[in-house]
């Protein structure tokens, strides 16, 4: 799946994944993480995530927590 950011209509970067991957933890991908590389784009937040491992596809700004 690709995504444009909301800003410069860009093709986002895939960034990484984040979820429950620590050795201790169940390995649960929640969901990606995506950037913007456009050098224009950086008064606006650059990082986007979503929760595709809870079927949810939408993007939101920011880092996940």
């Amino acid at each position: 799946m690709t995504y444009e950011c909301p800003y410069c209509h860009e093709d986002l970067l895939y960034w990484d994944y984040y979820g429950r991957i620590c050795a201790h933890q169940d390995g649960k991908v929640i969901g990606e993480i995506y950037s913007c590389a456009n050098e224009k784009c950086k008064s606006y937040q650059q990082c986007f995530y979503n929760e595709s491992g809870y079927g949810d596809f939408e993007l939101k700004e920011g880092f996940p927590c």
